[in-house]
């Protein structure tokens, strides 16, 4: 499959771009073409665009940009009409020294979903940080997907599941999207006030438990 990472030029954008790569043909999207074909030249097999050119070719595309950016996803409306758009994206403040969630309502995937209305969109990836990604072998995680139909899903389990150790796991429709991106916040806080170092999500089932 052909993937964009749209905002591939940043830290999560270019550290998943690296996995992805294993399995399908990434395409770097940048503002400035010529930073993505930089980017692009550290990545086996991966080609560097801008967000118009990254959108084209590709068959998906993964939103690995900073909220305030969001709105730029509404250019794209054409070269993504009946494509796979992925939302990485986080609506985070920080308040008092801790991150919070800045959205009284909705969430950006939804917002996402609204400017981009004739893509299937769903949300992966939001709660782990970059430096798994970096590493040559990523920690077995679990990938909280959220997306209106089973279909949807399945398409990003699929983008999920060829990285090596990831499971995605279904949060439910588009509307679980904000839980979703709120556990960012959180996840992040508790590495920050325990010291731990990045942290993110393994689910324990009782099945698996039972074995032992």
């Amino acid at each position: 499959m052909k993937v964009a990472v749209i905002g591939g030029t940043g830290r999560m954008g270019k550290a998943l771009a690296k996995q992805l790569s294993r399995n399908n043909k990434v395409i770097i999207g940048s503002r400035d073409a010529a930073r993505a074909q930089a980017v692009a030249g550290g990545i086996s097999g991966a080609v560097g665009m801008d967000y118009v050119g990254a959108s084209t070719e590709a068959d998906a595309a993964l939103f690995a940009i900073p909220y305030s950016a969001i709105g730029e996803a509404s250019a794209l409306k054409k070269e993504l009409s009946g494509k796979l758009a992925v939302s990485l994206i986080n609506p985070l403040k920080l308040e008092d020294g801790v991150l919070a969630y800045s959205l009284d309502k909705g969430s950006a995937a939804e917002e996402l979903a609204m400017l981009l209305p004739d893509s299937r969109i769903s949300t992966a990836f939001n709660h782990v940080s970059f430096l798994f990604f970096e590493r040559d072998e990523v920690t077995p995680i679990d990938i909280l997907v959220a997306a209106d139909s089973r279909q949807t899903y399945e398409e990003t389990a699929g983008l999920v599941k060829g990285i090596p150790n990831l499971r995605p796991l279904y949060a439910g429709p588009l509307s679980q999207a904000r839980a979703v991106e709120e556990m960012t916040a959180m996840v992040l806080n508790l590495a920050k006030l325990n010291g731990t170092g990045s942290l993110t999500t393994k689910f324990v089932s009782t099945r698996d438990s039972a074995r032992h």
